[in-house]
């Protein structure tokens, strides 16, 4: 018998596994050549090749650089006049960022479960939560998984709703020729540094409509909009960067990213492709793996997926094939045979601890109002079963080690089931 690494015995990795951020000379480079030009705050020559690239590579016609993922889901919630009362239809298993944006411009975040299989927003409870104060659905593609996107894509038509796609997880699925980020009226991507596209921080938006872009540009910076969207400027205008005419502010902040981030991301973005298909070749190997172990329930891809992304890599596991062995303890015997963090799955936003909204006394507008952001009031079964019983989940660089690495994970599983006496 093997004895577990838990318990003192040999482990079943021996040797670390790839690093996150992966850098290279390409950066140093850029960021030399940015600390040369004397321009490094937004609008640069960086920032402007970044965008337009981004934006070509989701497949959309606009991108805008902002300061992170969570104010980019806020100015999408403005730039599409979401506010005070209106009601949001946001998933109950997400980071509380997708939540707390509704409450920071005075809307009602309604949380509503997710589906089992992938812990995606499910349509069903869209459709039972939407209501006449409701104004827009936001979706999560979380984690290396998808939400049901035609149906949802139906529901928010049928309904007359905009629909955000908060794609922070997913820089680069490809799902029936398309990638998250183009399916909605607006995406929302993350480039925080644990991102599979990172800058240390930053995010960005997409949309195909020329309006929200131009809104968008402004909410960013300071709330002037941009000369380079706009096709009616006068002559002596052009060249300025921004209006100057009445009527053409809106109130705002600065949200903007600098010249060091965008030479960043147009290195990480050359490599993005590349890093994808080695994940999800090794996703593919691991989750084919685990249908012969009892116990070990791959997450739900869609039919319709080419290529899947990945923020964590996460699967669902079945205490009674395993003796009953409560989750917490096969997460923390796993991390021990593979020296890797393994987590749960995010808490349920219904009992979050950073998801606080009645902390804030900015948010206390009126008795009405304070009850409804209440989160303890919305019942979500599904996500808190994940969270408490079945989600096992690590970060997306493990699955940039070779094939035969993976391999590693699924031995850890297989000794761990055959001495999981040791542990009961």
């Amino acid at each position: 018998m093997n004895k577990l690494a838990i318990n003192g015995g040999r482990s079943i990795r021996k040797k670390s596994w790839p690093k996150w951020p992966i850098v290279g000379k390409e950066e140093l480079e850029l960021m030399s050549e940015v600390i040369s030009s004397g321009v490094w705050s937004y609008n640069g020559p960086k920032e402007k090749e970044f965008i337009r690239k981004f934006a070509d590579y989701i497949g959309t016609k606009y991108a805008v650089c902002a300061a992170n993922g969570t104010v980019t889901l806020q100015m999408a919630l403005e730039a599409l006049d979401i506010g005070y009362g209106d009601e949001v239809i946001v998933p109950g298993l997400t980071w509380q960022a997708t939540a707390s944006c509704c409450v920071d411009v005075n809307a009602i975040p309604v949380l509503v479960d997710v589906e089992e299989d992938s812990w995606c927003i499910d349509p069903v409870k869209i459709k039972e939560a939407i209501t006449p104060k409701t104004k827009a659905i936001i979706i999560v593609h979380l984690y290396g998984s998808n939400p049901k996107i035609d149906e949802i894509i139906k529901i928010a038509k049928d309904n007359n709703l905009y629909l955000i796609e908060d794609a922070a997880h997913q820089h680069g699925s490809v799902i029936n020729g398309k990638k998250p980020g183009s399916f909605g009226d607006i995406g929302s991507f993350s480039f925080q540094q644990s991102k599979g596209l990172t800058s240390g921080e930053g995010g960005a938006l997409t949309t195909n409509k020329k309006d929200l872009a131009e809104k968008l540009n402004a909410l960013r910076n300071c709330g002037r909009r941009p000369v380079s969207l706009n096709n009616n400027l006068k002559e002596e205008e052009k060249g300025k960067g921004y209006y100057k005419e009445k009527g053409n502010f809106i109130h705002s902040g600065n949200y903007r990213i600098t010249e060091f981030q965008a030479a960043i991301l147009l290195c990480q973005l050359q490599r993005l492709d590349g890093q994808l298909k080695k994940k999800d070749e090794n996703a593919t190997y691991l989750n084919k793996k685990f249908k012969k172990i009892d116990g070990i329930i791959p997450m739900r891809r869609e039919k319709e997926t080419q290529m899947q992304a990945y923020f964590n890599f996460a699967f669902r596991y079945e205490k009674k094939y395993f003796k009953n062995l409560c989750v917490n303890k096969f997460r923390k015997a796993l991390s021990a045979e593979l020296g890797l963090d393994i987590q749960p799955c995010y808490e349920p936003l219904n009992n979050c601890q950073l998801y606080k909204p009645l902390t804030k006394k900015r948010y206390n507008i009126n008795p009405e109002y304070f009850k409804k952001i209440n989160p303890l009031r919305f019942s979500l079964p599904v996500c808190e079963n994940a969270y408490r019983n079945e989600s096992v989940t690590f970060h997306h660089s493990v699955l940039l080690a070779e094939k035969k690495d993976m391999n590693d994970i699924l031995n850890a599983i297989v000794k761990i089931k055959e001495n999981v006496d040791e542990l009961l």
